[in-house]
């Protein structure tokens, strides 16, 4: 594949999420033109606004509205043909639209489908844009996954790979069915569209100009494009994030195991090179900055919120409990991404800051 340059029309689905609508900010800075594709208009609108106020605070602008961004509404993305028309004239789409867990759903299938079908509606429409011969200019299809589909339950610290699968989370949605947690069911939804992609793009490389490159993130941090309602509003992992730093629980969840995590403008970025290197093509890329502990994002919080919430207590933690004390530990082995995308993470001071300030100028 040859590299992607700009400026190139990116299709860009999932735009009005976390890490979509970071993804789109990554790419508008770069000089490319974004397809955003939405579900509805009014989301479409409200993501241009969004997208319009960052970027004028960013620039110092006041009332600049000129952004290379065109709308696509799709309303229903596992449809067949979905996406034909969207896709025509790209240069490579970045597909990150996924469902969050979804904690009212007792059907498994009404997260699964959209994964899997969203996914595959993408690559289907890709190859038959390919056989009409009317997307000639696509070269790569850069799709969100996550660790969750490399990582393994098990006692002890533990280091996973690419190399690795989790056959586990299929297993145990196969077992338990409408009883199995939301988040099982989205990690096993994760699973079940990245080996879907992987079968299919083995099935027509060899009819295709395109290829494919798989993002693995871990737990995703860091301020948002959107300006939520609420703190109860905040993206899936953001309020992971809040609720156990912010508003400190005395059962904080999935952060109170030790595990991997990036920062969202990070893993935007990470998107954006897989799209432009060449040697991201066909690949499973872990990207992580490291592993954290609790009582880091806790020790963060407190110095940065001084700042930006003086005389607010962020959490009752502190730095005197020993990572032997915090077993089992995960990490992830990132040296795939450091030799092909070679991203300069955020630390972890760096995202807790920035999140505290984003948060205390939008008053949550």
């Amino acid at each position: 594949m040859s590299p992607i340059t700009s400026p190139s029309t990116i299709l860009v689905t999932g735009g009005t999420g976390y890490v979509g609508a970071w993804v789109i900010t990554t790419l508008l800075a770069r000089g490319h033109t974004v397809k955003a594709a939405v579900r509805s208009a009014e989301k479409g609108a409200s993501l241009k606004s969004h997208l319009l106020k960052h970027i004028n605070e960013e620039s110092g602008k006041k009332d600049s509205d000129d952004i290379a961004l065109d709308i696509v509404v799709i309303a229903d993305i596992v449809k067949d043909g979905a996406f034909d028309e969207a896709i025509v004239g790209v240069d490579a789409v970045v597909h990150v639209a996924s469902p969050a867990p979804n904690p009212s759903s007792m059907d498994p299938q009404e997260t699964i489908q959209p994964a899997v079908g969203g996914t595959l509606g993408v690559l289907n429409s890709a190859l038959r844009a390919s056989q009409r011969g009317s997307s000639y200019k696509l070269k790569r299809i850069v799709i969100t996954s996550s660790v969750a589909t490399v990582w393994t339950p098990g006692p002890g610290a533990r280091t996973f790979s690419e190399a690795g699968w989790n056959t586990n989370l299929v297993s145990e949605l196969e077992k338990l069915g409408s009883k199995t947690h939301p988040h099982i069911v989205c990690a096993a939804s994760k699973v079940l569209a990245e080996k879907a992609t992987l079968e299919f793009y083995n099935a027509h490389k060899s009819e295709v100009q395109w290829d494919i490159s798989i993002i693995n993130p871990p737990l995703i941090f860091g301020p948002a494009i959107q300006t939520p309602k609420s703190a109860s509003d905040l993206p899936t992992t953001l309020k992971l994030w809040w609720d156990s730093v912010v508003e400190f629980s005395s059962k904080p969840g999935l952060l109170s195991t030790p595990n991997g995590w990036v920062d969202v403008r990070d893993i935007a970025e990470a998107h954006v090179r897989a799209m432009e290197t060449e040697a991201a093509g066909g690949e499973r890329i872990i990207v992580a900055e490291g592993t954290f502990f609790l009582n880091e994002w806790l020790d963060h919080a407190n110095k940065a919120g001084a700042e930006f919430y003086p005389g607010r207590a962020f959490s009752k933690g502190t730095a005197e409990t020993t990572k032997d004390e915090l077993a089992p530990e995960i990490y992830y082995n990132t040296a795939k991404e450091k030799r092909i995308l070679g991203i300069k993470y955020r630390t972890k001071e760096e995202t807790t800051r920035d999140t505290l300030r984003w948060a205390a100028e939008r008053k949550l």
